[in-house]
């Protein structure tokens, strides 16, 4: 059986608040093979590293009386309204007044004690860091299709970066991902070159008609990315839901059709609060549906039962 890679989910994100340098060396620390994190847009056009573009959830902006006339409601795609406070309201100088807070504070209080802490990184300030040498970093364009909408290209952006940085010269490994298959294909022709591009993929991105689809709609991403990353729900034949814990069926054939066709896979996330009866038994669900990678929110716990097995 083929072991997963580990990735720090966000960094090592059940420890420090998520998509700070300190949640990324932290990762690294704990023995992930790459972190990923997140890129929105400030409305001077740098990408920072948060998971949304609304900020309340992962920083200290609703505590900044000066921004509080920024919160506003905006709806994405026609669909999905959020009222908030969102990156691309805000040049980088203004967001980096704010700090990072821990998204689930009920649930991590570890982490939370680190709120306030932190600053919101750059992209570049990333690819500067030297825990970075020798590693590999996923990079997702979070909403690129609707931040392009409103006349910022964050795909553009993210090439332009790239190519003004050493990263190559010190041995770093760079992924590209999105949820959405036109950014993934813009993706693929402005940063192609420098590695992988992944199709991130939950239920609402699959074929419609069911699971016969899947084989002949694989067939049409062959060519145009790399790999798949997939919920890990949609790898199972059934979910059985409790609370927010899930107890998971047999696979089902979608990551051995995937890897037919030459694309690599990863699944996501592997929570240990999510263990119905204990973390090794949760994991090793993860670990049978034989992906080449493995999200974690916390990557040392992962790693050590992938090592186990080695």
């Amino acid at each position: 059986m083929t072991l997963p890679h580990v990735f720090g989910h966000r960094g090592a994100s059940a420890y420090r608040p998520e998509n700070t340098l300190e949640a990324f060396k932290l990762a690294f620390d704990m023995g992930a093979d790459a972190i990923e994190c997140d890129l929105v847009p400030t409305k001077d056009g740098r990408l920072i590293i948060r998971h949304e573009s609304e900020l309340s959830g992962t920083t200290d902006v609703a505590k900044h009386p000066e921004f509080a006339n920024r919160k506003r409601t905006q709806t994405f795609y026609g669909v999905w309204t959020v009222t908030g406070w969102f990156s691309e309201d805000f040049t980088l100088d203004e967001i980096k007044t704010l700090k990072a807070i821990e998204r689930m504070p009920e649930v991590r209080p570890g982490s939370a004690k680190f709120d306030g802490q932190f600053e919101i990184p750059t992209i570049e300030e990333l690819l500067n860091a030297s825990f970075c040498d020798g590693k590999t970093l996923i990079l997702e364009v979070k909403h690129g299709v609707h931040f392009k909408s409103i006349g910022l290209d964050t795909v553009a952006e993210l090439a332009r970066v790239v190519e003004a940085s050493d990263w190559q010269a010190r041995g770093i490994k760079l992924v590209f991902e999105s949820f959405h298959l036109e950014v993934v294909e813009a993706l693929k022709q402005a940063v192609g070159k420098y590695g992988e591009v992944i199709y991130l993929l939950e239920g609402w991105g699959m074929p419609s008609n069911g699971t016969a689809a899947i084989p002949q709609w694989l067939d049409g991403l062959v060519g145009k990315v790399d790999g798949v990353s997939f919920d890990v729900e949609l790898l199972f034949n059934r979910v059985d839901h409790d609370g927010h814990k899930s107890q998971y069926s047999e696979p089902n054939q979608i990551v051995g059709w995937a890897h037919e066709r030459g694309l690599l896979v990863y699944t996501w996330t592997a929570r240990a609060e999510a263990a119905k009866y204990s973390v090794d038994e949760y994991y090793q669900h993860f670990i049978d549906l034989g992906t080449d990678g493995v999200f974690a929110d916390h990557p040392d716990l992962f790693r050590a039962v992938v090592d186990a097995q080695l």
